[in-house]
């Protein structure tokens, strides 16, 4: 038989970074609370400011998880980073190069604990701008439910995803509730509500702080699945090997099974054309349709960024790119502010396009709605195809989507295009 043994376990997102078990408490000092901050907020970044001072994303997490490796001589070797199961590879790939042969896990890992039946729970994730579900605890396989409706229909949206994925009637819901993530009681209440009542008293529990802690002291694994972690965080498992793959492309599908759009409102399952995934790129999430392949471009004309291509047509694609607002320090969501914002953003899309040469740049409209939402819109002309531009702004991020189809072609790419548009969000 294997030994089992204990190792730190720390906590990296959402919202915080904090070690919770191994030994004493740590209480961090005012500088380090906000070198972690820091690590969180510029994940997607390479360098982040601190004290008015560019620092390295790298270093800011090396010292972040030095910081909580409880004094032991192999360091943060003796640890087990716990991050978010909706994080982009990306994320994931930044913390695991800064944690120096911890065993990765996924948060639902940990929640997962709290069940004698782990294989037969469902996990629901709070997030800022999401809320993460996975029936699967192989696989890992997610679905995204984004917080831009009130909590009650958020709520009602989670449940009936539960019932998609949940294994059998004995199955347990366990809903994560962190507290760092504002609201994340109150979204966690209404979703165990709306479980029980959707499910004829379906077992729900909500995980609060305190017995995720005491889920954390109480871990204990065998050695040998420590070993294949730590193998696999420093890149020589097959885990290691998929993330790496992914991260290459550069980008993330935080759902691999059918997610939002796939489960009507009503519950009853969506028509195969609407099967959809949430895209996530750095800070930025959508929908997109399951079954089209996605890829960074780097080369070409236009900016930097991500293709998802129809595999029935090369013609027809979203891109997506995103960048922060100039200017921009808080988030708001008010008209007046949101449009004055889209203001300046429309002044300077035109400055730029004036600069390109005529005829690729075409209907311009620095006032535009797109399916219910403000943005800025103009089309690009290229050889053998057009892109419809919508550009958003969700806080600090600007949106921007183009609607690639050949000429004529539009409604080939309509649904999915408002689909998107509909979808996209910024997230911290």
């Amino acid at each position: 038989m294997s030994r089992t043994t204990h190792r730190a376990i720390v906590e990296v997102g959402p919202g915080r970074v904090r070690r919770l078990c191994c030994g004493t408490a740590v209480a961090a000092d005012d500088e380090m609370s906000e070198r972690y901050a820091a690590a969180l907020g510029a994940i997607d970044d390479q360098v982040a400011l601190v004290d008015g001072r560019p620092v390295t994303v790298a270093s800011l997490w090396h010292d972040a998880l030095r910081s909580l490796d409880c004094g032991s001589p192999d360091a943060t070797k003796a640890m087990i980073v716990v991050h978010p199961s909706w994080w982009p590879a990306s994320r994931v790939g930044v913390v695991t190069a800064a944690a120096n042969g911890a065993v990765m896990q996924p948060r639902s890992w940990l929640l997962r604990q709290a069940s004698t039946a782990p294989e037969a729970t469902v996990v629901v994730e709070i997030a800022e701008r999401l809320v993460s579900i996975a029936g699967d605890s192989k696989r890992e396989r997610l679905v995204a439910v984004p917080r831009r409706t009130g909590l009650r229909p958020v709520a009602e949206e989670v449940a009936a995803i539960v019932a998609q994925l949940r294994r059998g009637p004995t199955s347990v819901v366990l809903i994560d509730a962190p507290s760092a993530v504002a609201g994340a009681p109150a979204v966690a209440t209404l979703i165990a509500a709306a479980v029980r009542d959707a499910h004829n008293g379906q077992t729900a529990v909500v995980v609060d702080h305190a017995r995720l802690t005491q889920l954390a002291h109480s871990v204990r694994l065998p050695e040998d699945d420590l070993a294949q972690g730590a193998a696999a965080a420093v890149g020589v498992g097959p885990r290691a090997r998929k993330l790496s793959g992914i991260a290459a492309a550069g980008v993330v599908l935080a759902v691999a099974a059918p997610a939002v759009a796939a489960v009507a409102r009503n519950g009853a399952p969506a028509t195969e054309a609407a099967r959809a995934t949430f895209l996530v790129e750095g800070r930025v999430a959508l929908t997109v349709p399951a079954n089209w392949p996605t890829q960074r471009v780097l080369g070409g004309p236009g900016s930097a960024r991500v293709q998802v291509t129809s595999p029935s047509d090369p013609e027809v694609a979203l891109h997506v790119t995103q960048s922060p607002v100039p200017d921009a320090t808080r988030e708001t969501h008010e008209p007046d502010e949101t449009n004055e914002s889209l203001k300046g953003t429309a002044e300077r899309l035109k400055r730029a396009i004036d600069a390109e040469p005529a005829g690729v740049f075409v209907d311009f409209n620095p006032s535009a709605v797109s399916v219910g939402r403000s943005a800025v819109t103009y089309r690009e002309v290229r050889a053998g195809h057009q892109v419809r531009w919508t550009v958003l702004l969700d806080g600090a991020v600007q949106i921007s989507i183009g609607c690639q189809s050949r000429p004529g072609g539009e409604d080939a790419v309509r649904e999915v295009c408002e689909q998107a548009v509909r979808s996209a969000h910024a997230f911290g």
